[in-house]
C-alpha cells in the first residue's frame, strides 16, 4: 500500500464510531468518500477496514448484566460499606477500582483466549432445575461434579443435560472467590497488627472484591439460574412465552443500558443483613432469583423490555440490580468479620478405601438409621424430589425488622412423599423457625427409592426467608 492508500485508509477509519456494544459508520464520511473515490478503491478500503477491525468485532458485545449493570452493582455495594470495614476499601479510588472490576470475568470471554473462555464460562450460571436432581448441593465443587456424574451413570439418557459444564458452577465460583477475599482480609489483619506494609494485600483485596461482585451480580439475574436462560425451554408452554434466543441480552443489557441508572437502584438497596452461613445464604439468594424467572417472561411478553420499558419493568430490573448490590455488600462485610475467626486446626484427610480390583471407591451398603427402616440418601438410595413447596410466611416480628435468612429443617419423608418428624436443625429466630416448620409440613415429594421401591428417608432441607 502506498502513502496515498494509507492516508485514504486513515480517513475511512475516522468514519467509525467505536462504542462498548456496537460499531457504526458515519454516513457523512462515507458519502464524502464515495463521491471522491472510485468504486474499485472503495471496495478495497471497505475490505481493509473490516480486516483491521475484525479483532474488535470478535469481542462479545455483552454478558450477564452487561458492562453498565455489573459496574453499577459493584459501585453501589462498595459505596454502601459500613464504617467498620477497613478504610482503604471505602476511598473513592478503591470504589472506582471495585466498580471497574465488575465486568472483569466477561472480559475473559473473548475468542482471543478460547481456552480461558471455555474453562470459566460455566461459572456464570447454574441451571437449578437440573442441579436439584442430585439432591442437596454439596459445598465443594468436585463433590458436586462427582454427584452429577453419578446421576448421569444412573440416567444415561439425560447425560447431555447433566454434564457439569452444562449445569453450571455459579455458587461454587462465588464461594471460592469469597473465601479468597476472606483469606486476604485475614492476611491484612496480620500485617496490620505487626505494623507491616499492607499495600500489596490491599491490592489483592480490591481485586477479589471486584471479581466476587461479578458472580454475585449474575446471581441476581433470574435468567442465570434456570434452564430457561434464553428462551422458554420447558416442554409445556401454555402461556406462549418467547422461545427466541434474544430475551437474555434484551433484558439484561439493552434494556438496562436504555432505562436504568444508579439513581433508580440505590434507594432499593436492602439494609445491611448479617450473613449466617455464606453457602446456605447465597443458595437462598439464588433460589429466590429462580422464583422470578417466569416474571421475566411475563414482562417480556408484554414488551416491557422494549426501549425504556414500563414502570413495572423498570422497577423490577432496578430491584434485581439492588438485590445484587445488597448481597454483595453483605458478603464483603461477612468476609471481613469472619476473617477474624481463628483458623481451624489442620487434620489429614484419609482417602476412602478402594476396591483392589478397579481402584475406585468401594461401594457402601445403604444405611438404615433406625429399626423403623429410615434410610439416608446415597449408596443406592435415590434423592426424594420436591414437587410442592408453598412459600413460607414471614412472622410479623421479622417483617417489622426486615429480618431474613435461612432455616435448616430436618424431616423424614415417607413412602408416599409425605413429611413427618419435622424439626429445626439450624434455627434463625424472629419467629421464622416455626414458620419454616409450618411450611415444610405442607411440602410434598416424590419419595426416595432403594432397589426400585419407595423408602422412608431422613433429610435436611433449606427454607429461605428472603425479601428483596
Amino acid at each position: 500500500m502506498n502513502f496515498g492508500d494509507r492516508t485514504l485508509a486513515a480517513f475511512w477509519l475516522t468514519g467509525f464510531s467505536l462504542t462498548v456494544s456496537s460499531l457504526t459508520v458515519s454516513s457523512l464520511t462515507a458519502s464524502w468518500l464515495t463521491a471522491l473515490y472510485t468504486w474499485r478503491e472503495m471496495k478495497f478500503l471497505r475490505l481493509f477496514s473490516i480486516l483491521l477491525l475484525l479483532p474488535l468485532l470478535a469481542i462479545p458485545s455483552s454478558f450477564a448484566w452487561g458492562n453498565k449493570g455489573h459496574t453499577m452493582i459493584n459501585r453501589l455495594a462498595a459505596e454502601s460499606l459500613p464504617a467498620d470495614v477497613p478504610a482503604f476499601m471505602r476511598t473513592p479510588e478503591a470504589i472506582n477500582e471495585i466498580a471497574y472490576l465488575g465486568p472483569e470475568p466477561d472480559r475473559w470471554r473473548s475468542r482471543a483466549e478460547p481456552e480461558l473462555s471455555a474453562a470459566q464460562a460455566p461459572d456464570h450460571f447454574i441451571d437449578i432445575e437440573y442441579a436439584d436432581l442430585i439432591g442437596t448441593l454439596p459445598r465443594q465443587r468436585y463433590q458436586y461434579i462427582a454427584a452429577l456424574y453419578a446421576w448421569i451413570a444412573a440416567h444415561p439418557d439425560r447425560a447431555a443435560d447433566l454434564r457439569p459444564e452444562k449445569v453450571g458452577f455459579q455458587p461454587y465460583i462465588t464461594n471460592e472467590v469469597w473465601e479468597r477475599l476472606k483469606s486476604a482480609m485475614r492476611d491484612y489483619r496480620t500485617l496490620s497488627a505487626a505494623h507491616q506494609d499492607t499495600k500489596p494485600v490491599e491490592a489483592a483485596i480490591l481485586f477479589y472484591a471486584g471479581w466476587l461482585g461479578h458472580y454475585v451480580a449474575d446471581g441476581s439475574q433470574p435468567l442465570h439460574v434456570t434452564i430457561d436462560y434464553n428462551g422458554w425451554a420447558e416442554k409445556e408452554n401454555p402461556k406462549g412465552y418467547t422461545t427466541d434466543h434474544t430475551i437474555h441480552s434484551q433484558f439484561e443489557t439493552a434494556f438496562v443500558d436504555a432505562a436504568i441508572n444508579e439513581s433508580d437502584v440505590q434507594p432499593l438497596l436492602a439494609p445491611l443483613h448479617p450473613i449466617n452461613d455464606e453457602w446456605d445464604d447465597y443458595l437462598a439468594y439464588l433460589r429466590h432469583s429462580n422464583t422470578l424467572v417466569e416474571k421475566v417472561y411475563q414482562i417480556d411478553k408484554q414488551r416491557g423490555f422494549d426501549g425504556t420499558g414500563t414502570e413495572e419493568s423498570r422497577h423490577f430490573t432496578a430491584e434485581r440490580l439492588a438485590a445484587g448490590a445488597s448481597m454483595l455488600r453483605d458478603l464483603y462485610v461477612a468476609a471481613w468479620v469472619k476473617s477474624a475467626e481463628p483458623v481451624p486446626d489442620w487434620h489429614e484427610d484419609h482417602p476412602a478405601p478402594t476396591s483392589s480390583a478397579i481402584g475406585k471407591p468401594a461401594p457402601t451398603p445403604a444405611i438404615v438409621s433406625d429399626p423403623k427402616g429410615v434410610y439416608h440418601v446415597g449408596a443406592g438410595v435415590s434423592n426424594p424430589v420436591l414437587i410442592y413447596s408453598p412459600k413460607p410466611q414471614f412472622s410479623q416480628e421479622a417483617l417489622n425488622a426486615r429480618f431474613q435468612g435461612m432455616v435448616i429443617v430436618g424431616l423424614i419423608i415417607d413412602e408416599t412423599g409425605t413429611p413427618s418428624d419435622v424439626h429445626v436443625v439450624r434455627p434463625l429466630g424472629m419467629g421464622l423457625d416455626q414458620k419454616a416448620i409450618e411450611a415444610v409440613k405442607r411440602y410434598r415429594f416424590k419419595p426416595a427409592s432403594f432397589e426400585g421401591k419407595p423408602v422412608r428417608v431422613e433429610v435436611n432441607i433449606q427454607v429461605p426467608f428472603v425479601m428483596y
